[in-house]
């Protein structure tokens, strides 16, 4: 089952019991006695990372709800924000000029001031312009609701917007269309866009949009490129070319767990995978400049666990370091709310990421956060 806005519910696990073996009774809590001291010792590593790091910034408090964050760093390296206050409004816009030390006040999003929001996403694309997505609930008949993306692209650091455009509502109006990822901008005219109801190819020139790959659906997850094809890119703009490099070369990484070399037409399952598909409006996954990947994981019981890690890849994708999670965010309670940390590398050095926690007895109140680490700190 899925909650109002779409999240999936928790589910009940009930494991089986069976009766084993003195032998293997007595083996099995030898295992469990290594496993725990194992955790243990990375749990201590774990925390002394965590304790390295600057203290969150905060950038506003008093929020309550599905605030869910989005995050972005523009061409000029000013990082631009966007979240709810509280649930379906204000959603507001924030900037940052110095690396995320200091923040203008959040401000109404001119766009969504007369609608409910759930939060979308930001990216930006190859030109140095930035795609700002969000998702507009409409209603149904009686009290049913649903949900379409708009967006707009900004050319001026995040100052002003365009005015909206907004792709096709779901045949069936009761299937919500909603983004909370970034796009995939794998040409100037194919925009990959990863919905809850599909997983879609968009030219902004036209308007069009058609199947990704062989039309299957990822759900809401995020789908990144690897450095293979944004090197090349990098390579042609340094030469005076935008792009001109085929998309169907691209290796792509899905939050479904799968790798792609064809640029989606075939794929290839991952394991071990971080589990970002269940809470897939949850987590997030990026592509490093180093040609690393990192995924988020949520730590702990309830609603909101207890720490956010991050699973790093450092193959393209290929494999995934489970063993050694890098803890981002450990305040030694539950953190409130999902918390919903999204990423972007602020240089070749520093890593930045917004996230929000809701428990109203920390410090100053729940907040919206903003935290940077060392791109060092995700080791080797």
């Amino acid at each position: 089952m899925t909650s109002e806005t779409g999240e999936p519910n928790a589910a009940e696990v009930n494991p089986d019991e069976k009766q084993v073996s003195p032998n293997r009774a007595a083996s099995k809590k030898r295992l469990a006695t290594s496993l725990a001291a194992s955790l243990l010792w990375s749990a201590s590593l774990a925390f002394a990372q965590e304790a390295k790091l600057p203290p969150p910034v905060r950038i506003e408090t008093g929020v309550s709800g599905h605030i869910h964050p989005a995050l972005c760093i523009t061409s000029k390296g000013t990082l631009v924000g966007v979240f709810c206050k509280s649930e379906y409004k204000p959603y507001l816009i924030t900037r940052s000029t110095d690396g995320g030390r200091t923040w203008s006040q959040p401000a109404l999003f001119p766009h969504t001031i007369a609608e409910s929001v759930y939060p979308g996403s930001l990216s930006t694309l190859a030109d140095g312009r930035l795609l700002h997505a969000w998702n507009v609930w409409f209603p149904l008949e009686g009290k049913a609701k649903s949900r379409f993306v708009a967006f707009s692209i900004s050319s001026d650091d995040g100052l002003t917007w365009s005015e909206p455009k907004s792709l096709a509502k779901n045949k069936d109006p009761k299937i919500h269309n909603v983004i909370r990822h970034p796009i995939v901008e794998l040409s100037p005219t194919a925009w990959l866009f990863p919905l809850a109801d599909r997983t879609a190819l968009y030219n902004p020139e036209t308007g069009e949009e058609t199947p990704f790959g062989k039309g299957t659906s990822h759900g809401l997850v995020p789908i990144v490129v690897t450095r293979t094809l944004l090197s090349a890119r990098e390579a042609g703009e340094a030469q005076g070319q935008r792009t001109g490099v085929s998309a169907s070369r691209a290796t792509l990484v899905s939050g479904r767990g799968k790798r792609s070399t064809d640029g989606g037409k075939t794929w290839e399952e991952i394991k071990p995978f971080p589990d970002v598909f269940t809470q897939g409006w949850r987590h997030e996954m990026i592509a490093l400049k180093n040609g690393w990947l990192l995924a988020s994981q949520i730590v702990g019981p309830g609603v909101g666990g207890e720490r956010i890690d991050f699973i790093v890849s450092r193959d393209d994708g290929k494999s995934w370091d489970m063993d050694h999670p890098v803890e981002f965010y450990s305040p030694g309670r539950p953190i409130g709310g999902r918390a919903c940390p999204r990423t972007v590398e602020i240089d070749g050095q520093t890593l930045g990421t917004i996230f929000y926690d809701t428990d109203a007895t920390q410090p100053g109140g729940s907040g919206v956060f903003f935290r940077t680490m060392p791109t060092a700190g995700l080791g080797n």
